[in-house]
């Protein structure tokens, strides 16, 4: 029987029984025909059916893999249309997402660095035709100061390296604007190929805020210094180059002088200058010969040329614009209350912009260099009429001193010798400034009480009685009284008032001891009774020097401080008044 003969009783065999019984054994009922009746059919019709059975099974088996198969393939059709779906879908979100994407995006390939893709935002913010952007090299979008160092990190980058994904990078657009874009780089493959997907967002506008706020702050920064050297500077050329120094800080520049005029010659004489190669230090300029800087000065409203025409200018002027290469030049006035001082010039050999932003801030710059210039002035001014008050001061004490030796009878200069012993001896003891100034009037002025005293008891040979002694130990009362409403001599008090008061407190007017009494009156004490006892008097002759010496030592610590008489012998014998004594050991 061949296979086309047997397809007939097979595919009845399986219609009749085979099927039925797999549903039925599923469904767990019995088959509605029974084995008989389907074997007698079967017999009937496949009398030889013993030979054909496991021609039967294998076809049986056969049909219920094809039918799993086509089971499988409809399912795995059905997945596959879901997963096709599902693909479509993400990348029509994807496509969505990075077309309008808020940051720009790049995939960046190859050594040169080339494009291979970029969105929408990304050709705006780099202010590139998007179709122009796909095969151009990044470093040509890249501000040349910041191309080697973003290209070497990209080159790392693509080598597999781990530069910092994140930083600041400055790109010029197609118009030749510059933008500064923060950016963050990621390694990636891209076509089966190392590439860096770049992120990035425009903060151009953040930047120049933030610039505009550094800015200020120097320009801050700078008035602030220049205060203070104002404020702790009063010498002329200090104080302008100090302003000079800090302005380079805040204004850009690539030189500068400041100039002071003098008004009866009509000349600017140079003070300060920096950046130049060719300018002379003592250099001056006759504003009649100078007619920009004339014009300064004139209108007191700054001056500026952007693009240079030397040609007006003296020919001295023109060779040094022309030996240092400037292309442009601002100066303004130095005015404050109404007065001109003179100069201030900036110079730039590259040209600027009309006008420079910070315009504005030099012109104050100019005005608080004025206020400087007329600060250092007026207080140079004070100095002078403080120093000539002082000497009327001093002339005044002395020829008050003078009157006092002619008045009293003691011989011309002891006041001023007394002085000066004193301010030695409180040097060596480590007294300084206006202290040796109180010490010198106070000395100068020791006796100014005794012109409360009559010249009946002031000149009086003979020994005073008790009441004219207690009228005499009256002149310090009287001293303080004529000093203290002057307040310049105040502070010298302490001689006139405590100078006859004793280290063991003997002595008068308040009876003070040791280190109660003030020191400027315990070291003229020891001074006072040095330089009475050197001086000849009617009732006795001159001591030598070492007799005095050693009267001074044996009174140390009764009549006199210790440590101040030690000092006073040291500074004897170093001037060779004295030598070595037995003190001196003891």
């Amino acid at each position: 029987m061949d296979d086309l003969s047997l397809l007939l009783p097979i595919s009845t065999y399986y219609a009749l029984y085979a099927f039925p019984s797999i549903i039925c054994n599923i469904a767990g009922t019995p088959h509605p025909i029974t084995n008989v009746m389907i074997h007698s059919i079967i017999n009937l019709i496949l009398p030889d059916w013993r030979q054909l059975q496991p021609y039967v099974f294998a076809a049986g088996l056969l049909t219920v893999l094809l039918l799993l198969s086509l089971v499988a393939l409809l399912y795995l059709r059905h997945r596959l249309n879901q997963r096709t779906n599902a693909l479509r879908h993400s990348e029509s979100r994807y496509r969505t997402l990075v077309e309008n994407a808020t940051e720009g995006i790049l995939v960046i390939a190859g050594a040169e660095g080339r494009i291979v893709f970029a969105n929408p935002m990304a050709a705006e913010i780099l202010g590139q035709p998007l179709v122009t952007l796909e095969g151009l090299s990044v470093a040509n979008l890249i501000h040349p100061e910041d191309r080697e160092p973003v290209m070497a990190r990209y080159s790392a980058r693509l080598q597999g390296e781990n530069p910092p994904p994140r930083y600041i990078l400055r790109v010029i657009t197609a118009r030749g604007a510059t933008r500064w874009l923060l950016l963050h780089a990621e390694r990636i493959n891209w076509e089966d190929q190392p590439a860096v997907l770049v992120m990035f967002s425009d903060i151009t506008e953040r930047q120049e805020a933030e610039f505009y706020v550094n800015e200020k702050l120097r320009q801050m920064a700078a008035l602030r210094a220049i205060d203070t050297a104002i404020i702790n500077h009063t010498e002329m050329t200090t104080v302008l180059t100090t302003i000079l120094r800090e302005a380079r800080t805040a204004i850009p520049m690539d030189a500068a002088a400041l100039w002071l005029l003098d008004p009866e010659e009509q000349h600017l004489n140079l003070v300060v200058a920096e950046g130049f190669q060719h300018l002379q230090p003592q250099f001056r300029r006759s504003l009649s010969q100078d007619p920009w800087a004339r014009e300064v000065i004139t209108t007191r409203r700054a001056f500026q040329h952007l693009k240079l025409d030397v040609h007006a200018l003296p020919s001295e002027i023109q060779n040094l614009f022309q030996m240092e290469h400037f292309q442009a030049y601002l100066a303004a006035p130095l005015v404050a209350h109404g007065e001109i001082y003179g100069l201030f010039e900036l110079f730039y050999r590259s040209p600027l912009e009309n006008p420079p932003d910070w315009l504005s801030f030099f012109e104050n710059l100019s005005t608080q260099t004025a206020v400087a210039v007329e600060h250092v002035r007026w207080f140079q001014a004070l100095q002078d009429a403080n120093r000539r008050l002082t000497q009327a001061y001093e002339a005044t004490i002395e020829g008050w001193a003078a009157a006092l030796e002619l008045r009293d009878g003691s011989l011309s200069g002891h006041s001023r010798r007394v002085a000066e012993w004193s301010v030695s001896l409180a040097k060596a003891l480590g007294l300084e400034g206006e202290t040796l100034s109180h010490i010198w009037y106070g000395a100068l002025l020791h006796d100014i009480g005794k012109m409360g005293i009559p010249d009946a008891i002031l000149q009086k040979e003979d020994d005073l009685t008790p009441e004219e002694w207690n009228l005499m130990k009256r002149h310090p009362e009287y001293a303080l009284r004529f000093l203290e409403g002057i307040e310049f001599l105040r502070p010298a008090l302490d001689i006139p008032y405590y100078h006859h008061e004793r280290w063991d407190g003997s002595g008068y007017p308040k009876g003070l001891r040791e280190e109660q009494i003030p020191l400027a009156a315990r070291i003229f004490a020891v001074v006072d009774v040095w330089d009475a006892l050197r001086t000849p008097r009617v009732y006795r002759p001159a001591w030598d020097d070492h007799t005095i010496a050693e009267y001074l030592r044996r009174e140390s610590g009764r009549l006199f401080d210790p440590y101040i008489v030690s000092k006073f012998l040291s500074l004897l014998e170093n001037q060779g008044y004295i030598t070595r004594l037995q003190w001196s050991k003891n």
